[in-house]
């Protein structure tokens, strides 16, 4: 059974990033950056947890110099995370590609894998 949700979430993953590559072209790139990580946020939910065991995060994006953009906290109980997993490598591919065409304009600090907490039963960054 779970070979065939990755084996199908890989297919639908590949589709998408042709569409999004023929499409990534300035403004429109841009826009489908936006909302892709608006769609992770959905995906992510509202972090309940009711211990930090349930508490993950996904690296998400791509730095100039290497590395994730950001991390995107979410709970086991509440995000789906082989959805989000997709997404992630969907919006990274993309960033990839902008990236690329502004030729290494972006920043270059290292971001972190944050160290999570449940606090008032929701998943927290806590530095």
């Amino acid at each position: 059974m779970r070979v065939r949700v990755c084996a199908r979430t890989a297919a639908a993953v590949a589709a998408v990033l042709v569409a999004v590559t023929a499409s990534a072209g300035g403004s429109n790139a841009e826009a489908e950056l936006i909302r892709l990580r608006e769609e992770i946020a959905q995906l992510a939910g509202d972090g309940r947890c009711n211990n930090v065991v349930h508490c993950r995060a996904i690296p998400i994006g791509k730095r100039d110099c290497g590395g994730p953009d950001e991390y995107v906290v979410f709970s086991s109980l509440t995000g789906k995370k082989e959805l989000l997993e997709a997404k992630a490598f969907e919006y990274t591919f993309l960033q990839e590609e902008i990236l690329r065409d502004r030729s290494g304009v972006g920043s270059c600090e290292i971001v972190l894998e944050p160290a999570l907490a449940c606090i008032q039963q929701h998943c927290r960054a806590v530095q």
